[in-house]
């Protein structure tokens, strides 16, 4: 076999020693020969045409976030929900204990102790005005304002969140106790709730990001999972004998 010259500089040819060696392998070793080369196009995991693909992806994705989004609304729901109910707890409370001291004072007829009773009540920042009416729901003593409830209800800001609340006064707890009076008593609740927001507001921006990390969790596995390449095997095909 002649040597592979180039005839400009005289020096071998390397594709033609190439050749030359192809021409030597047996044919079962060039059909093992592969070589492992990255595919030009872009593979995917999910069988399909691509926009087919894209479309299931993105509705898929679509319906994830709307579940995150649905469930950390209801959780900030419930989370108001269970703020007002502790208000209302701490509200029935206080009312229920002046109820109980109004009774003694009741019973022993005694103005100046109810009178002290409400001005105590009425100190507290979060309590508005207080009433205590007899068994007629006339006032006998009243603090913090000389106004009929509805009126002075009006009078208040629109954005203040006031609620009375009003508990009879009874002789005993038993049935058939007498009626002694009433004991009326209206609250601040933002102030009431001022203490509690402060963590209630804490508990809302962790879910939040609790809810972007999610998202982003989500995404960046989806990507790595559709995006991975596989390497596409190439075949050699031996050179034809010259």
């Amino acid at each position: 076999m002649k040597p592979c010259k180039n005839r400009s500089t005289l020096l071998p040819d390397l594709a033609c020693y190439a050749k030359v060696a192809a021409m030597n392998i047996p044919q079962a070793g060039v059909e093992n020969l592969v070589v492992k080369q990255p595919s030009t196009k872009r593979p995917w995991l999910l069988p399909g045409e691509r926009w087919y693909r894209r479309i299931v992806t993105m509705l898929v994705a679509l319906i994830l976030l709307t579940a995150l989004l649905i469930s950390f609304w209801q959780s900030r729901s419930e989370g108001d929900r269970v703020l007002v109910a502790h208000t209302e707890n701490l509200a029935r409370l206080i009312v229920s204990q002046a109820e109980h001291e109004a009774r003694i004072w009741f019973l022993e007829d005694n103005h100046e102790g109810l009178s002290s009773l409400a001005a105590h009540l009425q100190a507290q920042e979060e309590i508005l005005e207080v009433s205590i009416q007899d068994e007629l729901g006339r006032p006998v003593v009243r603090v913090g304002h000389n106004l009929p409830i509805h009126e002075y209800l009006l009078s208040l800001p629109d954005d203040m969140w006031a609620v009375p609340m009003v508990v009879p006064v009874l002789e005993h707890g038993g049935p058939g106790a007498q009626l002694l009076g009433f004991v009326r008593i209206t609250f601040d609740y933002d102030r009431i709730t001022a203490q509690s927001r402060p963590y209630h507001r804490a508990s809302w921006q962790n879910q939040l990001l609790m809810l972007v990390l999610a998202f982003l969790s989500g995404a960046l596995i989806a990507f790595a999972m559709l995006r991975r390449r596989r390497a596409i095997p190439v075949h050699i095909e031996p050179p034809e004998a010259s």
